[in-house]
């Protein structure tokens, strides 16, 4: 790990991002600007002085100029003796054959296609930074009337920030020098996709202090996105655990976190020296989500690549028992690594992913983690009954072979959980944890459907669903 880059999480963030189809006319800026058909209407009617002008429409004195200087370009308008600007008759031209006073602006253009606009700051995206879907994410909420009026507020945006689009190739146009001259048709159409984000939540070294989040990449509004972000970890957070941990790591042997987590903060040098430790007798020490540790899964695939796959054992299963926690799995990475493991079951294991669900088992919880890993085959995704390790620790193990802790640490100093970890391949270490969750799995509680005593393993998700 590069000492300079310390994320401790990472998590995805989605805003619903409605799909318009937007048709509109616009020309080069050697024509008419949108303003100037109006001024053209105006000089129609009756000739007027510069300062009429500029009172009529609320313009500067350059705003004024820059305006006549377009319609006298093109021979539009003229002066008279006394400063009075009237129409030409080559503007007077534009006003053949209109039923409405309007002048029949030349080289008009009509552009059209499918944009996206994220609901809280408004800004147009790019398709790759949209998603359908908003799996392993955390939805930012929008107000219904914000979803009501987007439309409108969509209109509004795409004609004020005409120009920075074409710049940002939100708009393409083959002409770059483009004004906007009218919208013609703006609409919704199908179904809305979401803007996808990812934040990462990074510590200071020496101190082991939270940093301020980062600025969202190539976004240039995000000031309500930002807010509301602020606003949702707020009301995720929860009291600290260390109290609990501490019971987590007496259960599992385990208790070096009490050096590397002193005064409330992360000893990141503690933590290193932690790391180097475990390197030495070939284990690992990891600070943030397994999902995201690239030198565990490696050391997991050589583990596995090293399977006997014609031995019989049907006991070779892969668990991964899953924290009770909001932050985890909110993130695109989860998905790539459990789908990983699935398609490396033919090695000789079979992989088991349980997913804590409450004592009821509600039809929502059940739905909820189907809708998660709907692309993952289901005979994998296991339900089991949350309170494993008070909900704070993650284990993911093959019978003697390694095991893979996390601690999933909330702390009042940290704005999200603080994942912190180890793998081992020592066998006492590893029979260890698998007789610890084996116990749990195995144990039983009261069923609130029958009163029948049920085992906390609850069995395949999708034969949960009455």
């Amino acid at each position: 790990m590069n000492v300079y880059e310390t994320p401790y999480n990472q998590i995805d963030f989605v805003i619903l991002a409605p799909r318009f189809r937007i048709v509109f006319s616009c020309m080069s800026d050697k024509n008419v600007a949108f303003v100037r058909e109006y001024l053209l209407r105006l000089l129609y009617l009756t000739p007027c002085k510069p300062e009429q002008i500029a009172h009529y429409f609320g313009f500067n004195h350059y705003e004024t100029e820059v305006s006549l200087e377009d319609l006298a370009r093109n021979k539009w308008i003229l002066w008279t003796d006394d400063g009075t600007v009237e129409i030409s008759s080559e503007g007077m031209k534009l006003f053949h054959g209109s039923n409405d006073d309007s002048p029949k602006i030349p080289s008009l253009n009509e552009y059209g296609g499918e944009y996206r606009m994220e609901l809280l700051d408004n800004n147009f995206l790019l398709k790759k930074d949209c998603d359908s879907e908003s799996q392993h994410a955390i939805k930012v909420p929008v107000e219904s009337r914000v979803q009501s009026e987007c439309n409108e507020t969509a209109r509004k945006v795409f004609q004020s920030r005409f120009r920075q689009l074409c710049e940002d190739d939100i708009i393409q146009l083959d002409a770059k020098d483009t004004a906007l001259y009218k919208i013609d048709v703006i609409e919704t159409k199908g179904s809305p996709v979401y803007f996808r984000f990812t934040q990462k939540f990074e510590l200071f070294p020496a101190t082991g202090e939270s940093k301020e989040r980062h600025d969202i990449v190539n976004l240039l509004f995000q000031d309500n996105i930002q807010k509301a972000v602020t606003e949702l970890l707020a009301q995720f957070r929860s009291a600290d655990n260390l109290h609990e941990l501490s019971k987590s790591m007496e259960a599992l042997g385990c208790n070096f976190l009490r050096k590397i987590l002193f005064g409330g903060k992360l000893d990141f040098l503690e933590f290193l020296n932690e790391k180097h430790k475990r390197e030495q007798q070939s284990g690992m020490c990891f600070l943030g989500q397994i999902y995201h540790q690239e030198d565990v899964f490696e050391k997991i695939n050589t583990i596995l690549n090293d399977l006997d796959k014609n031995a019989v054992n049907p006991d070779r299963k892969l668990l991964w028992l899953v924290p009770n926690d909001i932050y985890w799995g909110k993130q695109k990475k989860i998905h790539d690594k459990v789908q990983s493991l699935v398609e490396q079951q033919s090695k000789g294991y079979k992989l088991r992913l349980y997913l804590p669900l409450s004592k009821k088992r509600t039809k929502h919880e059940i739905d909820g983690w189907r809708y998660q890993f709907k692309d993952i085959q289901d005979d994998i995704l296991f339900g089991f009954c949350e309170g494993f390790l008070d909900g704070n620790t993650e284990i993911l193990f093959l019978k003697n072979k390694f095991a893979v802790v996390c601690y999933h640490i909330k702390l009042s100093g940290y704005p999200v959980t603080l994942p912190l970890g180890y793998l081992t391949t020592k066998l006492s270490e590893v029979k260890g944890i698998e007789k610890l969750a084996n116990s749990y799995l195995n144990s039983t509680l009261r069923s609130f459907k029958d009163n029948n005593d049920i085992q906390k393993d609850f069995g395949i998700l999708r034969n949960l669903v009455d």
